[in-house]
């Protein structure tokens, strides 16, 4: 049974893009770079721009076609991870999504970065969970091989049918809150962080950013908090600054 929600999370503070860029950790989140809608020129700016400790890429950094195609904006912002993750500048966790588990070995490979499926650590005396969120979605095929097909079918129609990539956006939208997405996420995101006995989980997969308290299953625990960091390809991008202090989820330009 899902946690029931609890009161709000004031720990989550919104702020925009004018707000003190040093944190802890960074937490970006569904870049889907190879669709005409991802932002990686802004992305890179952010990432020049904050001073972090540890960058924390929450999955579908990669849409479904991989690396075939990127821009050579895409291949800068790559290029810098890749020099993160081998220069020792900040920690580096990527995370799988539905849209690039299936490239962990090119990633390894070409960027020289393991991609993994879960990251655990303590901040503030709290202990945080981050995991994309995929594994919550019950709309999503349960076949890796035909939820790649309809990733490759909406990249195909942004890229084919599309001038600017609305419609498919706005369709994709849609189904999101028709099928109660955002919530079915945030309630499966707690009860599987609730059990692994986590102050705080952070997921991605929704492209909504959101906020929201649970009720702990077990009475002596303190409620759950559940961030969804949302992403670079709606109208207004957005990611999560978490440090001992809590978690800042900023509006990005």
């Amino acid at each position: 049974m899902a946690p029931r929600v609890g009161r709000p999370a004031p720990e989550i503070r919104r702020v925009g893009p004018a707000t003190e860029p040093v944190t802890e950790t960074l937490v970006l989140s569904d870049l889907h770079l190879g669709l005409r809608t991802a932002r990686p020129a802004a992305v890179l700016a952010t990432l020049e721009r904050w001073r972090f400790r540890r960058l924390l890429l929450l999955g579908d950094i990669l849409h479904d076609g991989g690396f075939e195609g990127l821009c050579g904006e895409a291949w800068r912002l790559l290029r810098r991870v890749a020099a993160i993750a081998r220069d020792g500048d900040a920690e580096l966790v990527w995370l799988a999504g539905n849209h690039d588990r299936h490239l962990a070995p090119q990633i390894r490979d070409l960027l020289g970065v393991e991609v993994l499926e879960s990251h655990a650590w303590r901040s503030g005396g709290r202990r945080l969970l981050a995991v994309h969120g995929d594994g919550f979605d019950p709309t999503l095929p349960r076949r890796p091989g035909i939820a790649r097909l309809i990733g490759l079918g909406y990249g195909w129609c942004m890229r084919r049918l599309s001038r600017d990539g609305e419609w498919p956006r706005r369709l994709d939208r849609w189904w999101s809150r028709r099928a109660g997405l955002h919530g079915l996420v945030a309630a499966g995101a707690a009860a599987w962080a609730g059990a692994l006995d986590a102050d705080l989980v952070l997921c991605g997969h929704t492209h909504a950013p959101l906020a929201r308290r649970f009720e702990n299953a077990r009475p002596d625990r303190a409620p759950l908090t559940y961030v969804n960091a949302g992403s670079w390809v709606e109208r207004r991008a957005s990611f999560l600054a978490v440090d001992p202090t809590g978690v800042r989820l900023v509006h990005a330009h």
